[in-house]
């Protein structure tokens, strides 16, 4: 809207004051119309600020509420990667469960309970030693299972453990084979939403209210009644509510007296993008119609004598025009406020038409690094790591004319040429143009990459574990077999690490342990492997060998390391040893469970003789036959 200069104002006043001196100078009757118009416009004036300050309001609320959902859906999405993940590792138990979810819901301080179920509805991850408890019954347990694909949004409910009223989302987990396996589900109290309403400026009469799409009111915040927990659950509306939703659901506005405290509002609603819920705002009518009213009474009696009603309606008309102008001003200056209040969200924006920048908030420049400005007019190929992300995202214009909105994650790229992973959903626009809204989610990808690191390695010594070396030890057979190479199989035991236990406690063994797996690291090269299976137990791996006797030597060396006395952190010397069982590719066997098993054997065999010894694995002789085995004695000290 142009902006009017204070001359332009001046000017249009000064013709305003002429046409009411000549106006008074004529009949009565034209004092009584000018002051209907004049109350009419200031009416229709402080209506409409009402409006536009109640819309500015509820958009905001809609856009925090939409945030807060949206990272929580991220985060039970992760949750739901990281469990696939397990269940391809190892059998999930409630002590992994319980601490995969507190990792997740640290992410997210809004959540104040992250639980996974199986498919009839037991949640997995409970409290130790309390109730076992069932969410079958729940409307967003039976949602999710309905539909896996969508994210499940319950109805306000209160807790059976914390009787306080809250919002629950969850999605469906499926099994490799596609079936319900149950969910991962998330709860917000009403306090999170209560505590962003609390901030909106709707003076002292005002409420802002979140209800479900039923129109059940999940929270509510009255400057008049504040902590009030009227009403919550419960879907008592006005008619005239009732009538604007009738006429659209989506958006609207209406004035009302509130069923819950009787107060009269201006009242505005809008459905928070893509989820099953509606923010309401109302200003209290008292707030913005008091002057209103005081200055019809003031008119009334101003026109019981007709030479104060000439000067009274001339002074009322004067401010009415300037009310207006103030008002044309004060919604110039809330959209201002609110483009300012987008640019200071953490969501990314921009709006694209045909692929390149029109219009994005200061959130998407710090995002991606860019200063302001920088991002203005430019393709949006800039923010993508090459050109078969871009095509890929491009193809989704396709969905977004059938489907309206689109979504994934993927990494994309800074002005630094750094990547980052990004929550990206789109929603079609009119005029061939679509919005885009961006969350880095960089943190949670990390801790993804982190568990499965675990998930294969083990926890004191940083070693592959049992599942990682059986996934290598294939992938060296496979190759060996190809190359017609051998490869050497040893099984590893340490002889008096239980004295050290007895003698200096599980911290001092812990040491021995780690000190063996910089011992064992050291002694092969990078092509081998060296993998913990048990207390103190492991296993190398001796890649690229022509034989078995290529590795004597290498094993031998590897017995005169272990005589070398081990320091405990208590300050005494431990002296360990070790016991190795060898099996060889192909001679001994040619899968990876054959060639474990004899070197655990032979291991075992080794030890029978005398420990701190390698033994080669031999197959049993035939009756009246002597059995002979690879034997090499301990080193000397």
């Amino acid at each position: 809207m142009p902006q009017t200069s204070p001359q332009q104002l001046a000017a249009g006043l000064a013709r305003f004051k002429l046409h009411l001196t000549l106006g008074n100078v004529a009949v009565l009757a034209i004092v009584a119309t000018s002051t209907v118009l004049a109350l009419s416009s200031s009416y229709r004036a402080d209506e409409a600020r009402a409006h536009v300050d109640a819309e500015s309001v509820v958009q905001t609320m809609a856009l925090n509420v939409a945030s807060t959902v949206q990272v929580v859906d991220v985060t039970l999405q992760s949750t739901l990667n990281l469990v696939e993940q397990f269940q391809d590792v190892r059998p999930l138990d409630a002590e992994t469960l319980t601490r995969l979810a507190a990792t997740q819901r640290r992410l997210v301080p809004a959540l104040n309970a992250l639980r996974i179920t199986d498919a009839e509805g037991w949640v997995l991850n409970s409290d130790p030693g309390g109730p076992r408890i069932s969410v079958a019954d729940r409307d967003y347990f039976r949602s999710a299972k309905a539909d896996p694909s969508r994210l499940a949004v319950s109805e306000p409910l209160q807790g059976r453990l914390n009787t306080g009223w809250g919002l629950v989302f969850a999605r469906a987990r499926l099994d490799k084979s596609g079936r319900f396996a149950g969910v991962v589900y998330g709860g917000i109290t009403n306090d999170v939403f209560v505590a962003y309403f609390s901030k909106a400026d709707v003076g002292a009469q005002g409420a802002v209210s979140l209800r479900s799409r039923s129109m059940r009111l999940i929270a509510r915040y009255s400057a008049q009644n504040e902590g009030s927990q009227a009403g919550l659950g419960t879907a008592s509306v006005s008619k005239p509510l009732t009538d604007a939703l009738a006429a659209n659901p989506k958006r609207g506005a209406f004035v009302a007296r509130t069923a819950l405290d009787g107060v009269e509002r201006v009242s505005a609603y809008i459905e928070v993008p893509t989820y099953p819920l509606v923010v309401l705002a109302g200003l209290g009518t008292d707030d913005y119609f008091a002057p209103w009213r005081r200055q019809a009474a003031m008119f009334g009696t101003l026109l019981a004598l007709l030479t104060i009603a000439l000067i009274g309606a001339s002074v009322a008309l004067l401010r009415a025009q300037t009310r207006q102008v103030e008002a044309r001003n004060r919604m110039s200056q809330l959209a201002a406020e609110r483009g300012a209040m987008l640019d200071s969200e953490l969501v990314g924006m921009v709006k694209l038409r045909e692929r390149h920048e029109v219009w994005h908030n200061a959130a998407l420049a710090r995002l991606f690094g860019y200063a302001p400005g920088e991002l203005s007019g430019q393709p949006a190929r800039l923010l993508y790591l090459d050109d078969a992300s871009f095509m890929h995202v491009g193809l989704s214009y396709q969905q977004l004319a059938t489907l309206k909105s689109y979504r994934t994650q993927l990494r994309m790229q800074r002005k630094d040429g750094s990547s980052v992973w990004v929550d990206l959903s789109g929603t079609e626009l009119p005029d061939g143009e679509s919005l885009w809204m961006m969350i880095d989610i960089s943190v949670i990808k990390q801790s993804e990459q982190q568990a499965r690191h675990l998930a294969l390695h083990d926890e004191l010594t940083g070693l592959p574990n049992r599942h990682l070396l059986n996934e290598r030890l294939a992938f060296l057979l496979r190759d060996a077999e190809r190359n017609e190479r051998s490869l050497a199989v040893c099984f590893l035991d340490l002889d008096g690490f239980k004295a050290v236990n007895d003698l200096h406690g599980h911290d001092a063994g812990d040491a021995v342990l780690r000190q063996v797996a910089t011992r064992l690291s050291d002694s092969v090269r990078g092509n081998d492997i060296v993998a913990r299976v048990g207390g103190d137990e492991f296993v190398l791996v001796l890649n690229q060998l022509s034989g078995l006797s290529n590795e004597k030597q290498a094993l031998t060396r590897l017995l005169e390391r272990f005589a070398e006395p081990i320091a405990l952190p208590v300050g005494a010397l431990a002296q360990v040893g070790v016991s190795i069982g060898v099996a060889m590719f192909p001679q001994h066997g040619r899968d990876a469970e054959t060639l474990l098993i004899r070197a655990d054997h032979a291991m075992l065999d080794g030890k029978r003789r005398g420990k701190g010894r390698w033994v080669a694995w031999e197959p049993p002789a035939s009756a009246g036959t002597p059995t002979f085995s690879v034997d090499v004695d301990p080193p000397s000290t």
